[in-house]
């Protein structure tokens, strides 16, 4: 019988990775026998209860067949992957990330698991790439359910012809930067608004954990948008109810993996602009890393072009259970 430890985090916070095992989790939880151990909560997750006790859950890591880590800090990845092959386990890494910061962790990875899982290999070095030992299987699962937006919300966005909306996971900084670009988004929105370029526009910036609440206060200090507004969103919402409801979403990541909220925008057929700091999936409008004036033409070349989404959606979440099914096999 098929019995899969995954290793990593669920919801709360919201972000790529804990999304990608929610969505996994509730996806295939009726088929197979799927545990999730969140070792920031101390909890397994299993289909119809939430275990915190050490022993029942120590219990299902020895009864795995397979155990699949998706921890990005490099400590706990190598700790949990070595103590797995000490078990005789099947070893599996998901790499979420473009870049590999840490190349001897990486190196060692390869070495412990059975199998690496890239969600992009275009900007990973390929001398770093083992790829007799590699698949790559992007991370984006769809939606397994829905929530209404806010009332508040819904309210805003009746008031304006076009909606733009960004989210971010928490308020990062590479290079004293913000990683996700609400400086470059709110330069480029101001800017079209200042020269009257756009009009009748929202822009929405959702921080579900309201870490970047200081931050855009102080990058919207005594600025003007003219007929267009600002809603910066501190709460968790259903962001992928908001893209449906978009005229175009933004991912300025000035560092990024396989974005989902690139993948979700697409899903559902809205434009998204994205940076070129790394490889984009197909249909994807790309802007200059870290350039607010090119992000500022692909903004209102989108909004003024009716632009047609051509995206096939493959079946990621089918592909991993495929590849868990190949081991079983040896």
């Amino acid at each position: 019988m098929l019995r899969i430890l995954l290793i990593g985090s669920m919801p709360p916070p919201i972000g790529g990775i804990t999304i990608h095992l929610d969505r996994f989790f509730n996806l295939y939880k009726n088929t197979f026998n799927i545990g999730i151990l969140d070792i920031k909560k101390k909890t397994l997750f299993k289909k119809d209860k939430r275990i915190k006790a050490f022993f029942p859950i120590f219990n299902f890591f020895l009864r795995s067949n397979i155990v699949h880590i998706h921890i990005t800090n490099d400590y706990f990845k190598v700790i949990f992957a070595l103590l797995s092959r000490i078990c005789f386990k099947t070893v599996i890494y998901t790499h979420h990330n473009s870049i590999v910061k840490n190349k001897l962790v990486f190196k060692v990875m390869y070495k412990l698991c059975h199998k690496i899982i890239l969600v992009n290999d275009k900007s990973i070095n390929k001398n770093l790439i083992n790829y007799k030992k590699t698949e790559v299987i992007p991370a984006f699962l769809p939606p397994y359910k829905f929530e209404n937006l806010p009332t508040n919300i819904e309210n805003e966005l009746t008031n304006y012809k076009n909606v733009i909306s960004t989210n971010c996971y928490l308020y990062n900084l590479i290079n004293e930067k913000h990683v996700y670009g609400f400086d470059l988004i709110i330069d480029a929105f101001y800017h079209l608004s200042r020269t009257k370029r756009i009009n009748n526009t929202l822009l929405i910036l959702v921080d579900p954990s309201g870490t970047t609440k200081d931050y855009v206060d102080s990058l919207l200090k005594e600025l003007d948008f003219k007929t267009n507004k600002i809603l910066h969103i501190t709460e968790n919402i259903d962001f992928v109810s908001l893209v449906k409801k978009s005229s175009l979403t933004i991912r300025a990541t000035r560092t990024d993996g396989d974005s989902l909220s690139v993948r979700e925008s697409l899903y559902f057929k809205v434009p998204i602009i994205a940076s070129d700091v790394t490889w984009r999936p197909n249909g994807t409008i790309l802007f200059k890393n870290n350039d607010s004036k090119d992000l500022a033409k692909k903004i209102i070349y989108t909004l003024n072009n009716k632009y047609e989404i051509k995206y096939y959606n493959e079946n990621y979440g089918n592909k991993i259970i495929n590849l868990y099914h190949k081991f079983l096999k040896h």
